[in-house]
């Protein structure tokens, strides 16, 4: 199929940027580095260690993702190299599949690879006790990935505009990684006349709104599988339904998704 010759081409490009070693270089360093740091910071349990390096993955990999995949698209469009792959039996949807999964391919081998070796040796260092998750570990932390990358080709293949493309790039990971909780205890408190008690007694709606940040969700799936202090808002008893596991998967995947449909419609009704 076309979009896989795409999709093989953008690895081969990647892989011989000195940004793409760079950037994933990141990964060993901060994961492996957590098993070293987890014996000053958390509880010498393997649980707890999988919850604190899910934490470092929750900040991480949406950098990573974003950086190696927000003009993948927009550079070769400025560059007038994407008209040469057009012109070749490619159409832009193989265009838009092949460069997603390849930048998928980029970010996320290098991360399992090193959350695989994190595990292994977090098991060793604090215990065995639901190692046996770890697959359902990496799987969340996949899809996690996968979010963002979707998110930034999307973005990519939205605009050529430089500018826009690095504000949304950096404006999209401040958002969903750093200010989408603080963005939800500020609308709560104007909805509630900065009645400081609905922080505490949070309404099942504003449940939903707070999972739909992309590491809320991932919090949850890894929640799903290990018994530790991370998404205690939507365990609770009477927690409804639209905040339970499933819920979490479908709006990683959603993640993935959607910004890549908006960003295609413009892509294909856009000029070269």
């Amino acid at each position: 199929m076309s979009w896989r010759v795409v999709a093989r081409e953008d690895v081969y490009d990647a892989v011989r940027s000195k940004t793409t070693w760079l950037a994933v270089a990141l990964f060993p360093i901060a994961f492996l580095g957590y098993v070293v740091a987890h014996d000053y910071v958390g509880e010498p349990n393997f649980p707890a260690f999988v919850a604190g390096l899910a934490g470092v993955v929750g900040v991480v990999l949406p950098a990573v993702a974003i950086l190696l995949s927000y003009k993948s698209i927009a550079d070769d469009r400025t560059s007038g190299r994407l008209t040469l792959t057009l012109s070749l039996p490619h159409s832009r949807r193989d265009l838009a599949i092949g460069t997603v999964v390849g930048r998928a391919v980029v970010v996320l081998v290098p991360a399992l690879l090193a959350l695989a070796v994190a595990g292994v040796v977090g098991a060793v260092r604090f215990g065995t006790d639901g190692v046996l998750w770890v697959p359902s570990f990496l799987l969340a932390s996949a899809l996690f990935g996968a979010a963002f990358v979707g998110f930034a080709v999307g973005l990519s293949m939205s605009t050529t505009a430089d500018r826009w493309i690095t504000l949304g790039g950096l404006g999209g990971y401040l958002l969903l990684v750093t200010f989408w909780g603080g963005l939800q205890s500020a609308t709560l408190l104007v909805l509630h006349r900065f009645d400081f008690q609905v922080l505490r007694d949070i309404p099942d709606w504003a449940l939903l709104f707070r999972l739909l940040e992309p590491g809320e969700s991932y919090a949850r799936l890894v929640r799903a599988g290990f018994d530790v202090d991370l998404a205690g808002l939507y365990v609770v008893e009477g927690a409804p339904l639209y905040v339970s596991a499933p819920a979490a998967l479908v709006l990683l995947v959603a993640w993935a998704l959607v910004p890549l449909v908006v960003g295609y419609r413009r892509f294909r009704a856009s000029d070269l």
